[in-house]
C-alpha cells in the first residue's frame, strides 16, 4: 500500500472492490427505506398534488394552444373550481345532512322489506334458514346504524376544541395540497423534466419511455373514467330530481363516486336511490331502476367511447378478471386501478413482448428501437393508446 496516496485515490481504489459497493449501497437502501418511513405523510402529499397536476395539465395544454398563458390558464381553472364549489357546496351540504339523518328510516325500512318478505316460510328448509340469517344480520347492522349514526353527526357538528382542531387541521392539509398543485401545474414541464434528470443519463431514454406509457394508459384511462363519472352522476342527480326522490345532488354525487368502480359500482349506487323512492310508491321505484338501467347503458356504451375515444380492446372477460383482482388486492382503489393497469400491461405486450427475440425467436430484430426507433410500432399489431 502506497502511503503517499490522497484519500480519493483510497476511496477510489475501495470502491473497485465488489465487497465495499454491495455494503455501501445496501446502506443507501436502509437510509432510503428509513427516510421515506419518516417522510410518507409529505410523499404522500407531493404525490397526490403531481397527479392533480398531471390529470389538469391537458387542460392547460388546450388553453395554451387557444392563446391563453399558463398562468392565467391556472387562474381561470382556479376560478372555475372555487365558483363549482361556492353553488355546489351549501346545497350539497343540506341534503347530505338530510340524508345522514334519514339513515336510520332507510334501516327501518330495510327491516321491514325482510320482514314482509319472510312471512310466507319457504319449503326448502335450508334457503327458509339462509333467508332468516340474512334478515337477522340485516336487521343487526340496520339497528346499528339507526343508534350510531345520530351520536357521531352531532359530534362531527359540535364545536368542541378537539373537533375545531380536526377540522382546521384538515383544511390546513387541503389548503397545501392545492396550493403544491398550483405550483406542480405552474412548472409542470420543468418538473417532469427535473424528475427525469435524477436518473442516471444512460438510463433515461427508457425511463422517458417507460414514463410514456405510464402516462398514455393511466393518463387516459383515468381521466375518461373521471368525465364519465361526473356526466353520469350529474345525469343521475337530474334523473332523481325529476322523479322527485329526496336528496338528488347526493345520491348523483354517490352515483358519480361509484361509476368509477367498473361493473358493480352502479349496482351500489342504486341501493340508496331505491331505498329513499320506497316512500314514493311502487312507480317510482320502477322509475328508478329504468333510470340506473339508463345511466349504465348511456355510460358504458355512449359517454365511455366518445369521451375517451378509441381504446385498447381488452376482452371483458380479462377487465373483469382484472377488476376482481384489483378489488381483492386494493378495494376499491384496487378495482379503480384495475382498468389502467390492464391497459397498461396490454400497451407493453404489444409495443415490446411482441417485438421482443424472446418472443419472436430466430427472427426478432434484437434489442427495442435499433430497427424501428424509439417508441415505434410494427404495422401487424397496432399501438393501443395513442
Amino acid at each position: 500500500m502506497n502511503p503517499n496516496r490522497t484519500v480519493p485515490q483510497l476511496l477510489a481504489d475501495l470502491w473497485t472492490r465488489p465487497l465495499a459497493r454491495l455494503l455501501c449501497y445496501l446502506g443507501l437502501l436502509v437510509l432510503a427505506f428509513l427516510l421515506v418511513g419518516r417522510l410518507s405523510g409529505v410523499l404522500v402529499t407531493v404525490a397526490v398534488a403531481y397527479g392533480l397536476a398531471y390529470l389538469v395539465n391537458p387542460a392547460l395544454v388546450w388553453l395554451e394552444k387557444r392563446g391563453l398563458a399558463r398562468g392565467w390558464g391556472v387562474l381561470l381553472l382556479t376560478l372555475v373550481l372555487f365558483a363549482v364549489v361556492t353553488l355546489l357546496f351549501w346545497r350539497l351540504a343540506a341534503q347530505m345532512t338530510s340524508f345522514i339523518f334519514s339513515l336510520p328510516a332507510l334501516a327501518d325500512r330495510v327491516t321491514a322489506l325482510l320482514e314482509r318478505a319472510l312471512e310466507k316460510p319457504n319449503p326448502d328448509p335450508g334457503i327458509d334458514l339462509l333467508q332468516y340469517q340474512l334478515a337477522q344480520y340485516v336487521q343487526s347492522r340496520a339497528q346499528e346504524l339507526a343508534r350510531d349514526v345520530g351520536p357521531l353527526f352531532d359530534r362531527l357538528l359540535s364545536s368542541s376544541p378537539s373537533v375545531l382542531a380536526g377540522w382546521l387541521n384538515w383544511l390546513g392539509r387541503a389548503g397545501l395540497l392545492l396550493t403544491l398543485t398550483l405550483y406542480f401545474a405552474l412548472d409542470y414541464r420543468r418538473v417532469s423534466r427535473g424528475l427525469l434528470s435524477v436518473f442516471p443519463r444512460d438510463w433515461q431514454p427508457a425511463v422517458g419511455r417507460l414514463s410514456e406509457d405510464v402516462s398514455e394508459s393511466f393518463g387516459r384511462a383515468i381521466r375518461g373514467n373521471l368525465l364519465v363519472g361526473l356526466s353520469v352522476g350529474a345525469l343521475a342527480g337530474l334523473g332523481l330530481l325529476l322523479l322527485n326522490v329526496p336528496t338528488p345532488l347526493v345520491l348523483g354525487v354517490f352515483t358519480a363516486a361509484m361509476w368509477l368502480v367498473p361493473y358493480v359500482g352502479i349496482l351500489i349506487a342504486v341501493v340508496p336511490a331505491l331505498l329513499q323512492a320506497i316512500p314514493l310508491g311502487t312507480t317510482a321505484v320502477v322509475l328508478v331502476v329504468v333510470l340506473y338501467f339508463v345511466l349504465n347503458q348511456v355510460g358504458g356504451n355512449l359517454l365511455s367511447p366518445l369521451i375517451m375515444g378509441r381504446t385498447i380492446q381488452i376482452p371483458p372477460s380479462a377487465l373483469m378478471v382484472a377488476v376482481l383482482i384489483g378489488l381483492a388486492v386494493g378495494g376499491a382503489l384496487g378495482a379503480f386501478l384495475a382498468s389502467p393497469v390492464a391497459l397498461l400491461v396490454y400497451r407493453w405486450g404489444t409495443r415490446y413482448w411482441l417485438h421482443s427475440r424472446a418472443y419472436q425467436g430466430g427472427k426478432g430484430r434484437g434489442e427495442l428501437g435499433k430497427e424501428e426507433g424509439v417508441g415505434q410500432v410494427d404495422e401487424r399489431v397496432q399501438d393501443p393508446v395513442r
